[in-house]
């Protein structure tokens, strides 16, 4: 609570006593003040007591009650007036007692305000005199019924030092359950007839927030328009609402499917589709989310990643006024109250043209009155940069009771921004909403998350990238809406794991390579599955795989795992058996036997064997080499023997027919038989 204006006017006895005290409701709930008028000369004139009882029905109305006990320290000075008012237009049954008496409030309506006044008819004067005032009404915002959830929230006190004594009691009715998450803790409990009651001695300046429920289920119904105006088909992608350790996703359709999706280093599912040229593609799908208090331990948390620290577009960490602003700043606790007391909420920007300002804009003087969700969350991402904190941005949708008080329209469609940094007492994202609990009026969106906010987008390697699903539009469906979301009537599906295993050999011109494989994991359903390990082996083999093996498998998602499958007996190549094992951290086990042509290989491990095979190969080198050369010598011989054999058979074959013919042959004309044929010649007998 927080009083926005306190006026005392004090006169002496006989005379009349103004106070004027307005307590501010922010976030529609009641918030206490200070009496800050009543020091005219610094003595204190009046002490109050607060008794708040806040009565949750069944219905998720609440009876409030505010019992102010005013007492006078002095002999000299009453009280003649009294007002409250309330940021909240929920209000009713609005009801004042004044020691018991009823009195008539003046009531009027502001913008987004209720203000209630009273003019007391009795004069109380005297030391230690005082008056017991009561103000009471329904508020239909202070506890929210929220499909399987209840949520109450009571922001805390402005001035809490202003009051002797604060109490206050939280009733709610057993019928919700036992609390599954309520802080403070420092409360007393108290099972009495259909309520449970929550008793504060003391709040030390905190206000309370508590749920009711473990999980919140919405429906999801999301339409992506991907335009391609070029002459050629084109690849365009969206972001499909991730999973993270406290959302968790199924796909009941998707249509079409993509060509692939792929999880990228923030963790956001994108898929890729082939847009036809000069066409728009209409993709459309139907999930259904689970949001959930706890983390579940089966989900890993996105990595932490340089990029996450690093200054971007929009947050301007090398910033030299936001570097001087956060100097004596350390968590990330301070930065996000920073953030909270620096900037203001306004909507002047969702009713115009939007823009983003990014941070180091919305730091500027002027313009600390014109942020939004966006402004808020960027100021704090780059702020916790500048502290070495990773922080990155996520958009989303979430989900408002009053927008007053919650808003959540970005642009286009009903889109929320919020930040997240990355905690290592927890190994978590912490989720937390900075805008809300300036709106609020002080709501603690730090410590404690609800389970409203839904992650379609998650930008922390890029400041603008991915976008999330409300931006994929055309002009021609910019006042379509595209995204419908509503608590789900259904639990959330569990269904049993159908992951297949496909293996097949990899090619070189048509050609089998030996040892050479491709392993397409495919998840045929909507929901994500985790490994809890993945092991590939056979008897006498080794497999070796070109990429770390996958930690999960997004809904549709295929993943292409390259393998090398070594025989480790010998360097032939020979058909094995490859023994796959898979083990989900859901308990489920897949077994195969897939068959194998493997490849020999050498183990760097085993330098003998390197010697022997590298010997054996300059041996086989050398060997070949040696009887290459001796059969060219042993062909030249046998040419040259040849030739000689010719030339003999020449000769005995002229013999034998200069003999048949009778002819004499001279020893010259032998002897020049090969020179020349000119020289032989011939006579004849008488």
């Amino acid at each position: 609570m927080k009083i926005a204006d306190l006026i005392i006017k004090f006169l002496r006895k006989k005379s009349w006593l103004l106070i004027f005290s307005c307590l501010l409701l922010l976030g529609n709930f009641l918030l206490a003040g200070k009496n800050p008028a009543v020091a005219a000369d610094e003595d204190q004139y009046f002490s109050i007591k607060l008794h708040s009882t806040y009565q949750v029905n069944a219905n998720g109305k609440t009876l409030v009650t505010q019992k102010f006990t005013i007492r006078n320290l002095s002999p000299e000075y009453f009280i003649s007036k009294y007002g409250i008012i309330v940021s909240s237009t929920n209000l009713e049954n609005i009801r004042v007692t004044d020691n018991g008496s009823v009195i008539e409030p003046q009531i009027n309506k502001l913008t987004g305000q209720t203000s209630i006044g009273v003019t007391f008819a009795e004069e109380i004067l005297g030391e230690n005199k005082s008056r017991e005032l009561v103000i009471s009404y329904l508020d239909g915002d202070v506890a929210t019924i929220s499909g399987k959830i209840l949520e109450v929230n009571i922001p805390a006190l402005a001035d809490p030092q202003q009051y002797e004594q604060y109490q206050l009691d939280l009733l709610v009715p057993n019928i919700f359950g036992p609390v599954s998450r309520i802080n403070p803790s420092n409360f007393t409990l108290k099972q009495a007839g259909d309520f449970d009651t929550f008793h504060y001695d003391s709040l030390q300046g905190q206000g309370i927030s508590a749920i009711f429920g473990k999980q919140q289920l919405f429906d999801l119904k999301l339409t992506y328009y991907l335009d391609n105006p070029n002459n050629q088909n084109a690849l365009s992608q969206v972001t499909l609402p991730p999973e993270t350790p406290n959302q968790k996703v199924f796909y009941h359709q998707l249509d079409p499917l993509p060509q692939t999706i792929k999880v990228d280093a923030d963790g956001n599912f994108i898929a890729t589709y082939e847009v036809s040229a000069n066409n728009t593609l209409k993709v459309e799908l139907l999930a259904q989310v689970q949001l959930l208090l706890e983390a579940d331990p089966n989900i890993l948390p996105a990595p932490v990643l340089p990029s996450h620290l690093t200054a971007q577009k929009f947050w301007e960490s090398d910033n030299s006024e936001l570097q001087k602003a956060v100097l004596e700043l350390n968590s990330a606790s301070e930065l996000n109250q920073f953030v909270v007391d620096t900037l203001n909420y306004t909507e002047e920007n969702l009713n115009n043209q939007f823009y983003r300002l990014g941070a180091a804009a919305s730091f500027l003087e002027e313009n600390r009155s014109l942020a939004t969700c966006q402004e808020f969350t960027d100021l704090f991402v780059t702020l916790a940069r500048i502290k070495q904190i990773p922080a990155k941005r996520i958009v989303g949708y979430a989900h408002s009771s009053n927008e007053e008080l919650k808003p959540i329209s970005v642009v286009g469609d009903v889109l929320h921004a919020w930040p997240a940094f990355y905690n290592p007492e927890t190994n978590n994202w912490q989720e937390i909403d900075p805008t809300w609990q300036k709106t609020t009026g002080g709501i603690d969106y730090f410590s404690k998350f609800d389970l409203n906010h839904i992650t379609f987008a998650i930008n922390g390697v890029s400041s603008v990238l991915p976008y999330p699903a409300g931006s994929y539009q055309t002009d021609m469906q910019a006042q379509e809406k595209k995204i419908f979301v509503d608590f789900s009537q259904n639990e959330f599906p569990d269904i049993s794991p159908e992951i297949t295993f496909e293996l097949s050999a990899k090619k070189y011109l048509k050609l089998a390579i030996p040892g050479k494989y491709n392993l397409l994991i495919k998840n045929p359903t909507g929901r994500v599955w985790y490994f809890a390990k993945i092991k590939a082996e056979g008897e006498n083999i080794s497999v070796q795989t070109g990429d770390d093996w996958p930690k999960s498998i997004a809904p549709f998602q295929e993943i292409n795992m390259p393998l090398s499958v070594y025989n480790k007996t010998g360097l032939v190549t020979k058909e094995s058996t490859l023994n796959l094992n898979v083990q989900l951290k859901s308990g489920e086990i897949f077994n195969h036997e897939l068959t194998v042509k493997t490849l020999g290989k050498i183990s760097i491990q085993d330098p003998r064997r390197i010697i022997l095979v590298v010997g054996g190969f300059v041996l086989l080198a050398l060997g070949a080499g040696s009887l290459f050369l001796l059969g060219r010598k042993i062909a030249s011989a046998l040419r040259r023997q040849g030739q000689k054999s010719e030339e003999k058979d020449q000769e005995l074959h002229s013999l034998s027919s200069a003999l048949s013919e009778n002819q004499t042959i001279s020893p010259e004309s032998h002897d020049d038989q090969g020179s020349s044929p000119s020289q032989r010649t011939s006579s004849s007998t008488d």
